[in-house]
């Protein structure tokens, strides 16, 4: 059952709270800087936690920080639990934030480079590595540039301790423990208490939270709606009578009626 986290006991880790302290430019700029590991001239904003629907489908997708400089667009994510499908997931962030470029009317030879930076709670590939940076690559020859200006970069903060440099390294022990030990952390824990002193933004996340709520609800139901679909199809092809297959999957015998149509089998009473 999914529980709403109370707005007093939010960390900098929680989604929505990240989301707003990353939203303070002079801290997005400098934890960019601080992942990367080289200076970023500007930063520019897209909407907070931008929405990207391409073509007006339902499988949007909600950024957790979103901003560009001239040359480069950035996407930061934070990641509590490990879902098993952080590859496919990043290739389809990738995917979508080049398209929301291209819906807006541009060409693509002229899209930015792009990077996407995932900050895990764990590690997603369970090989230590701090930092994994992901870019494609010519399997015949690796020194072949493919240039397709691209880079995701994959922070597993429980290996924290293995990081050299000592503002990452604590910027990531910060996310992970929640421990601010640096100059740079402590202010990051010092702007999330002061976010918890603002009664709108906790009107804010109430709101916000009651929204994944009902779209985790939905979800459910056309899980369960498909399943019950598939179970259907499986017992049509069987054999099975339309009546029995209703009374066992709940679905009505109109809808197991036009399953057998699409599926051109009798329906058998």
């Amino acid at each position: 059952m999914y529980t709403i986290k109370p707005f007093e006991k939010l960390t900098y880790h929680d989604d929505f709270m990240f989301g707003v302290v990353m939203q303070n430019k002079e801290i997005c700029h400098e934890s960019l800087e601080c992942m990367l590991g080289f200076k970023i001239d500007h930063i520019e904003y897209a909407d907070h936690q931008k929405t990207i629907e391409p073509l007006y489908t339902s499988h949007g997708i909600r950024l957790d920080v979103y901003v560009q400089d001239g040359s480069r667009v950035y996407d930061v994510e934070i990641q509590n639990t490990d879902e098993q499908d952080l590859g496919k997931r990043t290739r389809y962030y990738q995917s979508m934030t080049d398209m929301d470029s291209l819906l807006k009317g541009q060409n693509y030879r002229d899209l930015k480079e792009s990077i996407i930076i995932f900050l895990c709670r764990f590690d997603p590939f369970k090989k230590r590595i701090p930092c994994y940076t992901i870019r494609r690559l010519c399997e015949q020859d690796a020194t072949v540039n493919v240039n397709d200006a691209a880079t995701v970069y994959i922070f597993n903060c429980t290996a924290y301790n293995k990081v050299k440099n000592e503002n990452l390294r604590s910027f990531l022990k910060f996310v992970q423990t929640n421990k601010a030990e640096s100059d740079f952390t402590r202010r990051l824990d010092d702007m999330v208490k002061t976010q918890k002193n603002i009664e709108e933004l906790k009107q804010t996340y109430l709101s916000w939270s009651l929204h994944d709520s009902d779209v985790r609800h939905e979800g459910r139901k056309e899980g369960m709606k498909e399943a019950k679909l598939e179970a259907a199809r499986n017992m049509l092809m069987e054999g099975d009578s339309a009546e029995k297959i209703a009374r066992c999957t709940d679905l009505t015998l109109e809808t197991v009626q036009k399953l057998a149509e699409q599926l051109k089998v009798p329906a058998a009473q």
